[in-house]
């Protein structure tokens, strides 16, 4: 059986943390990217939304698909999408630090913990005409 998350917005990286300390003199950690939270928190209510099963606890294996918005120059001054409009998204940010991001979020709602992901996936492109920018994460128990 396959778990499918579907979340719109941006898809925003993960993995750059800040050190602190707060006015009692308590360290901490944040992400350096304050938008990562934003992410986060559709990720994780996204799952909420979808997901009412039991917390996986063993392998598992995961599909990750991003979507991006379309930059302007993409498209015709009519609206329509160049020829030559790519359909990969190149550009920052990293493959990897959104995979890191979504899969964090979702820990403690699908998963017990993302170190059970054992083998993945993963796409991100830009939105093909009628689509919004956001995630999909199909997940299999391995």
């Amino acid at each position: 059986m396959a778990i499918q998350i579907v979340v719109e917005g941006t898809p925003r990286p993960g993995g750059s943390k800040t050190p602190g300390k707060t006015k009692s003199g308590k360290l901490f950690v944040r992400d350096a990217n304050p938008l990562t939270a934003v992410w986060k928190a559709e990720v994780a209510d996204a799952a909420n939304a979808q997901y009412w099963g039991e917390l996986l606890d063993g392998p598992v294996s995961c599909r990750f698909h991003f979507r991006f918005a379309r930059p302007k120059h993409h498209f015709r001054k009519n609206g329509e999408l160049k020829p030559d409009a790519p359909r990969f998204h190149t550009i920052t940010p990293d493959l990897d630090k959104i995979v890191r991001s979504t899969s964090d979020a979702l820990t403690g709602i699908v998963w017990t913990d993302d170190a059970l992901v054992c083998s993945r996936a993963e796409e991100k492109r830009y939105c093909n005409l009628g689509e919004l920018p956001g995630a999909t994460v199909t997940i299999w128990e391995a």
